[in-house]
């Protein structure tokens, strides 16, 4: 995301750079049909999919445009919360029970959370802003998990990836209709930052095209996940993934972007919410085998 917002393509209000990674999504239906499944579901089963799906982009919407304005350092500590959250509401829809030490571990993730909101704060109006963004975004994505875990699994038991091609197609068209009717007559909220940047339309249509491919791999391999290990164990997957998001972006970025340079607070805060996370894997695990 961030390549795509230095090329000029992360307006937040036209959000073209969501129709690649909503198309991608929708192909996940491919391995559906190419799969040896031979279940079906029926119309009316298939509607909580394209529900949920408007939870699924309000979520990636915010968290999107929330990393663009904060940074992918603070992204990762933020995000990596999203297996507590998960956690929380599958004790809420799903009926499972939380012990002591599971509850423990979701307070240390939420003072971890703390101390990067403070941080983000003292970075400024933009990065505070952004921090908020991602955990509003969290939250809808964990609720956007529980309830895809749900359908798949339980009620309806839509398969993983008929349920992801559906919320694709739901986004593709809610997106797609969103860039012919605001984008097209704004366009030049897309030309005018592509041409500050320096970047050719090539090199812009092959990063939307790897948003669209890395999205296809994701979403096809989180919702065989979320299917086969539940909705908080694909969030431990997640969490991982922020913390990869947390180590690259020094490195990668920091240079250009200060907001995405490592600081002992983000380090710490990152290491209170992973510890968090540990915590209620260790707690959980325990709890199984008593």
């Amino acid at each position: 995301m961030y390549e795509i917002h230095s090329a000029g393509l992360g307006d937040s209000r036209c959000q073209l750079y969501m129709v690649p990674y909503y198309l991608g999504m929708s192909c996940t239906g491919l391995l559906y049909l190419c799969g040896k499944s031979s279940k079906v579901a029926s119309w009316t089963a298939l509607v909580p999919s394209t529900l949920v799906a408007l939870w699924g982009m309000t979520a990636q919407s915010l968290n999107w445009a929330g990393n663009m304005r904060a940074g992918s350092s603070i992204f990762a500590v933020v995000y990596a919360s999203v297996t507590i959250w998960s956690a929380v509401l599958s004790r809420l829809l799903l009926q499972r029970r939380l012990n002591r030490w599971q509850w423990l571990s979701i307070l240390s993730v939420f003072c971890g959370l703390a101390l990067t909101g403070l941080d983000a704060k003292s970075l400024g109006p933009e990065v505070f802003a952004g921090s908020i963004m991602i955990a509003a975004g969290t939250i809808l994505h964990a609720v956007c998990h529980t309830l895809s875990e749900l359908i798949s699994v339980r009620g309806f038991r839509i398969p993983a990836y008929l349920n992801s091609s559906l919320q694709g197609l739901t986004g593709c068209t809610i997106v797609g209709t969103w860039q012919l009717t605001f984008t097209a007559s704004h366009w030049q909220r897309i030309a005018g930052p592509v041409e500050e940047a320096g970047s050719s339309w090539p090199f812009c249509i092959s990063l939307l095209a790897a948003l669209a491919l890395s999205n296809f791999v994701h979403a096809g391999s989180f919702f065989h996940l979320l299917m086969k290990v539940g909705v908080v164990s694909t969030g431990v997957a997640k969490a991982l993934q922020g913390v990869l998001v947390f180590v690259l972006s020094h490195p990668l970025y920091c240079k250009q972007d200060e907001s995405q340079c490592f600081s002992p607070v983000k380090g710490v805060s990152l290491l209170i919410v992973i510890s968090g996370v540990l915590a209620y894997i260790s707690a959980t695990s325990q709890r199984e085998r008593a």
